[in-house]
């Protein structure tokens, strides 16, 4: 929670003294930073996404706050704004680039004093001088660049550098994306077809580079105000499109935390765009002034990205499980999949206790059975509870459908895949036997996969493609021990007739010879039709024995 704090304060406090160099400010910085440390979670492990995003957010907005905060009550010109915010733009650039070298450089000695003489220097090290040379170095390096004085700053004309980037390389870049998005956007019309929502991505891309290659060809617009509304009606018309690819998939699968920084980014976007096609002498500040405020209204209030986002959601899933008939595995795919979508997003973006208003009573259901698992009270012979969104859709009557599952489905043209899942208690006992065994490895790999592979150490490697299991050397490219699963998966099969929990035995496969011993511990395991394996998450434990 500190660090999360930290980080903000970095940026927050030099905004502030930008705005006003008062001792009044540096207390509202504090008090607005303890509040924030308030909020967060009580432990920094269950901080979900939502938690995450409204971090970085923040950070952004407060980064935004260092470009604007000098020039908000204070009357300027556009040419000593775009002088300021080019200082803080090239410092950061600069910040990253001597941190990578200072970094690369130091990593680099690490790197030969480990060789050379033989030390063992654990790899976590060099993400601590990762966080010592960006976090300290970079940052203050920045800060430096910021000017004291952005009010007296003198304009000085580009250099040979700067004018090569904004007129041969900027211009370029937005023309090309300007052209392929309005042809893009006449087939739509003409088709009457609405894409997927890869396009919204595209148009903030193209509207990113169009604003910036506005602002580094600004000292080339001043005489052509015609020019500069032309570059403003371009991104408006494509806010237009933006609007209504959101409000189709909107309607579709309701609000999300994306779809809800997409549309807040739309709205900006339009405004800014009016305000420059409208004003002849508009500001370049209101730009990142209401990047600030926008970003500070959504993260905060009745209308924050949270709230609005967590109540389409829930109206969504309340619907689709309210009409679901019938409750079973003779539910159509489309909708199992919709409301397992729905439940696991809801888990992973908000807190647990949001499912009360959805279905409460499987919600009951599963805080006392996820009590009686924590206290230990539940035994080999029950189920082992993994996560919300998989045990309400087996309350539910069906089986938990995933993104790959559906996209399974719809290659195979709308017929369902038969599986065959099964899964082990085993996660639920704290300690394992590793007596006769060098390596523990978590193994993992999906339905999308055909190959997994994992570098246990710098000359040892574990890989899979599913039916088979190599150990292999690295250096000597020579496989060390290969167990293929045919005969274990048609055992499972013939000795059980339907899915569900095995104890940890039957899902256990054993080898020993006499130069290796491997021991295959499957939590999950789930078999196709041709009984093939269609994916596992195992613990693996091996040695290799000496020759």
């Amino acid at each position: 929670k500190v660090a999360f704090v930290a980080t903000l304060g970095v940026l927050l406090f030099p905004a502030l003294q930008l705005l006003a160099r008062s001792i009044i400010f540096p207390i509202i910085g504090v008090v607005l930073l303890a509040f924030y440390y308030y909020l967060l979670p009580q432990n920094i492990e269950d901080i979900n996404f939502s938690v995450g995003m409204r971090h970085f957010l923040l950070g952004t907005a407060f980064f935004f706050m260092i470009f604007w905060a000098p020039f908000i009550f204070r009357k300027s010109d556009n040419d000593t704004f775009w002088e300021h915010a080019q200082s803080i733009i090239f410092g950061l650039i600069t910040a990253i680039f001597f941190s990578i070298i200072v970094y690369g450089g130091l990593a680099a000695a690490l790197f030969a004093i480990e060789k050379l003489f033989h030390f063992d220097i654990q790899s976590v090290r060099y993400g601590q001088l990762a966080i010592l040379i960006f976090g300290i170095f970079g940052i203050n390096f920045f800060l430096s660049q910021i000017p004291k004085h952005p009010l007296f700053l003198e304009v000085r004309p580009y250099s040979k550098i700067k004018r090569l980037f904004a007129k041969n390389i900027l211009a370029p870049i937005a023309i090309v994306y300007f052209i392929i998005l309005f042809t893009y956007t006449a087939k739509i019309l003409i088709n009457m077809t609405w894409p997927s929502g890869t396009l919204s991505w595209i148009i903030v891309a193209f509207s990113f580079v169009a604003i910036i290659s506005f602002l580094f060809l600004s000292p080339y617009l001043k005489k052509s105000s015609l020019t500069q509304r032309l570059i403003w009606f371009a991104i408006f018309l494509q806010t237009i499109v933006l609007g209504m690819a959101l409000w189709i998939r909107v309607e579709e699968y309701g609000i999300s935390y994306n779809r809800y920084l997409l549309g807040l980014f739309g709205l900006w976007l339009a405004l800014m765009s009016l305000y420059f096609m409208l004003f002849e002498k508009a500001k370049q500040k209101w730009l990142f002034i209401f990047a600030s405020l926008f970003i500070f209204v959504s993260q905060f209030g009745p209308y924050s990205a949270t709230n609005i986002t967590k109540q389409s959601q829930v109206d969504r899933l309340v619907k689709l499980i309210e009409t679901a008939h019938p409750r079973s595995e003779e539910l159509d795919m489309k909708r199992k999949y919709e409301i397992s979508d729905g439940l696991a997003y809801v888990e992973d973006h908000y807190e647990l206790k949001t499912f009360k208003k959805i279905i409460p009573s499987i919600f009951k259901k599963y805080t006392r059975a996820k009590e009686k698992q924590n206290n230990e009270e539940i035994y080999a012979s029950q189920e082992y509870i993994y996560n919300f969104a998989s045990y309400a859709t087996k309350e539910l009557g069906f089986k938990f459908v995933s993104k790959w599952d559906w996209k399974s489905y719809e290659r195979n043209n709308g017929v369902e895949v038969e599986t065959h899942s099964f899964y082990s208690s085993y996660n639920n006992e704290r300690t394992l036997k590793t007596k006769g065994y060098d390596w523990l490895v978590n193994f993992n790999i999906y339905s999308y996969e055909t190959v997994q592979s994992i570098k246990i150490d710098k000359n040892l490697s574990i890989a899979s493609n599913k039916q088979t299991l190599k150990v292999q050397e690295q250096e000597q490219k020579r496989t060390l021990l290969t167990v293929n699963l045919n005969t274990f998966i048609k055992t499972i099969l013939k000795n059980s007739n339907s899915n569900g929990e095995l104890t940890q035995d039957e899902l256990t496969y054993e080898h020993d010879n006499n130069s290796s011993r491997i021991k295959i511990m499957f939590q999950s395991l789930n078999i196709n039709k041709n009984e093939n394996i269609d994916s596992f998450n195992a613990k693996i434990l091996f040695t290799i024995k000496e020759p």
